[in-house]
C-alpha cells in the first residue's frame, strides 16, 4: 500500500462515496476506485460491501480509518514541525557567556529574540571563559561569549566587538570632577582588584605597571559584579568593563574613561564539528547587531 491509496480510502470514508471523494482529491472517480481496490488486494480483505452502486464500509474499514487518521494526523505534525524549523520558530539554543554579559545583557537579548521565535528553547550557562571554551570544545553549549578567543582545534573563535574598560568610583570621591581617569590618579588609592583568575587582570595590572604607578589593593575578588557593589559601597575605586559598569549603574557609582584605554576583546566561539544550524546562525547574527547597539557603548 501506499500514501495515495491510503488517502483514497480516507477521502472515500469521511466524503460517504467514490464521487464526493473525487471531488476532494480533486481526481476522476476511476483513478479513486482504482485505488481502494488496489489498497483491498494489499491488506488481503474487504474494505467495502458493494451493493446498489453505493459503498458501505464493512468493520475492518472502520477499524482501518482510525489508525489511517492517526497517521495523517501524525505526518501534518511534521509538516507543521517542518515549516516551523524552516522559518527558524522551532529548535534549542545553548549558550555560554562570562558573568559580566551572563548576567543582563544576554538575558535582555535573548528576551528579545524570543519575542518573534517564540519556541526556541535557551539554555544560558555563565561561566568562565576556559571553561566555556571547552564547553563548545565537547558540544556541551552551542556558542558561547569569550574574553579569550579558543585554543582549541574543535572550535572557532571570531572576533565581535571590542570594549574600552572604565574607572568606576564611588559617589563623592575627591575624583568625580575628572573627566577622564589616569593611572596616576589612582595611585595609593584603595583599590578593588579582579582575581588573578579574571583575564582582565593582566591587562589592568600592565597598565599600572608600565606607569611606574603603584596600587593600594584594598580588596580582591572573582567577579566584576561584586567589585562595583564594593565600589558603591564607599570602600575603593576598580577598574572594569563597561558591560559591567552599565549592569550595576546607580546613583551611588560614578563612570569615567581611562586614559590610556585599556581595552578587553569579546570573541564568539562556536564549534567547528557540530553540524550547520540555520537557527543558530540566525541568532547569532542577531547577537551580533545587539552587540553593536548596545547601551554599555556609551560609557
Amino acid at each position: 500500500m501506499n500514501i495515495r491509496q491510503l488517502a483514497a480510502f480516507q477521502a472515500v470514508m469521511t466524503a460517504g462515496g467514490i464521487t464526493r471523494a473525487a471531488e476532494v482529491l480533486h481526481v476522476t472517480q476511476s483513478a479513486v476506485s482504482q485505488q481502494i481496490t488496489m489498497l483491498e488486494q494489499n491488506c488481503g480483505f474487504t474494505l467495502f460491501d458493494r451493493r446498489s452502486n453505493r459503498l458501505r464500509p464493512t468493520k475492518e474499514a472502520e477499524a482501518l480509518l482510525v489508525e489511517v487518521e492517526a497517521m495523517f494526523r501524525g505526518v501534518r505534525k511534521v509538516d507543521r514541525v517542518i515549516a516551523a524549523i524552516r522559518e527558524l520558530s522551532l529548535g534549542a539554543i545553548s549558550i555560554a557567556s562570562f558573568p559580566a554579559i551572563a548576567r543582563s545583557f544576554l538575558p535582555r537579548t535573548v528576551a528579545r529574540y524570543s519575542k518573534v521565535h517564540k519556541d526556541v528553547q535557551f539554555h544560558l550557562q555563565s561561566m568562565r571563559s576556559r571553561s566555556l571554551i571547552d564547553a563548545v570544545a565537547t558540544q556541551q553549549a552551542d556558542v558561547a561569549l569569550s574574553f579569550m578567543p579558543s585554543d582549541r582545534e574543535e572550535t572557532v573563535s571570531l572576533h565581535v566587538q571590542t570594549l574600552k574598560a572604565v574607572c568606576i568610583l564611588p559617589a563623592g570621591h575627591r575624583l568625580a570632577g575628572k573627566t577622564q581617569i589616569t593611572p596616576q590618579d589612582l595611585e595609593d588609592e584603595p583599590f578593588i582588584s579582579l582575581g588573578p583568575q579574571d583575564q582582565s587582570r593582566v591587562l589592568i595590572d600592565t597598565l599600572f605597571d608600565d606607569h611606574g604607578v603603584a596600587r593600594r589593593i584594598s580588596i580582591e575578588t572573582g567577579q566584576s559584579d561584586a567589585a562595583c557593589t564594593f565600589v558603591a559601597e564607599g570602600v575603593g575605586c576598580s577598574i572594569v568593563d563597561p558591560i559591567s559598569a552599565w549592569t550595576n549603574a546607580g546613583p551611588d557609582i560614578l563612570v569615567r574613561p581611562i586614559q590610556p584605554t585599556v581595552e578587553f576583546k569579546i570573541w564568539l566561539i562556536r564549534s567547528r564539528t557540530a553540524p550547520s544550524f540555520k537557527l543558530l546562525d540566525s541568532f547569532i547574527e542577531f547577537l551580533t547587531e545587539e552587540m553593536n547597539h548596545a547601551e554599555y557603548q556609551a560609557l
